[in-house]
């Protein structure tokens, strides 16, 4: 397995498309996938179109991001590509489109794409061989639709798989994910790799549960909102949990998390913020009737370390590394001084390494919030 990661700062989408091409090392028809980052100041469509007619066969996916991951640190307004090179590995790409009303109409889709991949649908070792990387369009909040719709057709719960939510920067509410050369705004594009190379996927969480829980007593799954906790309102409540005035609330919503109980796991549902009735909006789904973990941020610095050894344990060589980080984790190292410590100790575990800021991530058929998703390939 070989990986090459470039970048590139020029604005016109086809100057960079150039550009990528140009600092790449290899023959162009040796890469099985080319995986490309860009800022939401690019011509997405253009620049998705250039960037497959530089690679006619490759499997190319992208997606629009909060800001963009490389060994130089944590990036923006640039476009970041990596390729994925090994002869044994088959990889295929789909595109999901309207994936917030219809994602079902991409069934057909989905299951040839798996089988071009050599990925049999409700073969129960498909895991030990394969994943998959999505990217999923934020602003139409379908991730776990989405999620569920691909493990009703995969039929295999511990297919693994790693993706981030596109993202954006700015006031527009628009994110873009393509394969191929082909855009969507609502939709997901996937690439499904069958391979003998280890590999690696899991999800880094820097909060702690503090001890309190608190019962959902009234929320709108779809819309992601909670209007009452305890029996209360949900603002009043978590406030009352935090020991602050509702006022004081408003502004300790990253430091202090809702955490889910999912297939016996902690997976955290970030807070969007509260309205005037006292509902709160999140970044994922909470159901009625069900207990929430209240999280408090730990020692991120600490928790990398962790996750670094934890991978190279799995991974001694690492050959491939792709990083999907929550942007409100990439806003609160920066505020906290400690962003360069963190790509330095991706230094000294990764030979090379990228990814983006998404405005979510996703781990198995679990979409979440400020985690970061890894995937790390060896031989």
């Amino acid at each position: 397995m070989v990986q090459e990661v470039v970048s590139t700062r020029i604005s016109d989408a086809q100057g960079a498309a150039d550009d990528l091409f140009r600092q790449l090392r290899g023959n162009p028809d040796s890469y099985n996938a080319v995986i490309f980052m860009a800022a939401i100041k690019y011509d997405f469509a253009a620049l998705s179109i250039a960037i497959k007619e530089k690679f006619p066969n490759s499997e190319v996916i992208g997606a629009s991001t909060a800001g963009e991951i490389d060994t130089n640190g944590f990036q923006n307004d640039s476009v970041v590509l990596t390729t994925m090179s090994d002869s044994r590995t088959r990889v295929k790409g789909v595109l999901v489109e309207n994936g917030s009303k219809y994602p079902v109409g991409s069934k057909t889709d989905i299951e040839a794409a798996l089988r071009s991949a050599g990925i049999s649908c409700g073969d129960p070792s498909s895991h030990q061989s394969a994943f998959a990387v999505a990217f999923i369009n934020g602003v139409f909040n379908a991730e776990e639709t989405i999620l569920s719709n691909f493990y009703s057709i995969i039929q295999n719960d511990k297919f693994a798989l790693a993706g981030g939510t596109a993202g954006f920067t700015g006031s527009e509410a628009k994110t873009f994910v393509s394969y191929n050369g082909k855009t969507t705004q609502d939709g997901a594009a996937f690439l499904f790799v069958k391979t003998p190379c280890k590999f690696d996927i899991r999800q880094e969480d820097i909060f702690n549960p503090t001890g309190k829980t608190i019962y959902v007593t009234r929320s709108d799954t779809i819309n992601r909102t909670i209007y009452s906790l305890n029996g209360q309102r949900a603002k009043s409540v978590y406030a009352q949990q935090l020991g602050v005035s509702e006022s004081q609330a408003e502004g300790m919503t990253f430091e202090n998390p809702f955490g889910r109980h999912i297939n016996g796991s902690i997976h955290i549902a970030a807070l969007a913020g509260f309205a005037p009735d006292g509902s709160c909006s999140l970044f994922a789904r909470v159901v009625p009737n069900s207990t929430l973990e209240m999280m408090h941020i730990g020692d991120p610095e600490k928790k990398c370390d962790e996750t670094c050894s934890g991978i190279k344990a799995v991974i001694p060589s690492p050959k491939f590394t792709l990083l999907m980080t929550c942007i409100t984790r990439t806003m609160a190292f920066d505020r906290m001084g400690i962003a360069d410590s963190i790509i330095r100790k991706y230094r000294q575990t990764f030979p090379t390494f990228c990814g983006f800021s998404c405005y979510g991530e996703q781990i198995g058929r679990v979409h979440c919030n400020q985690t970061l998703v890894s995937l790390v390939m060896g031989d």
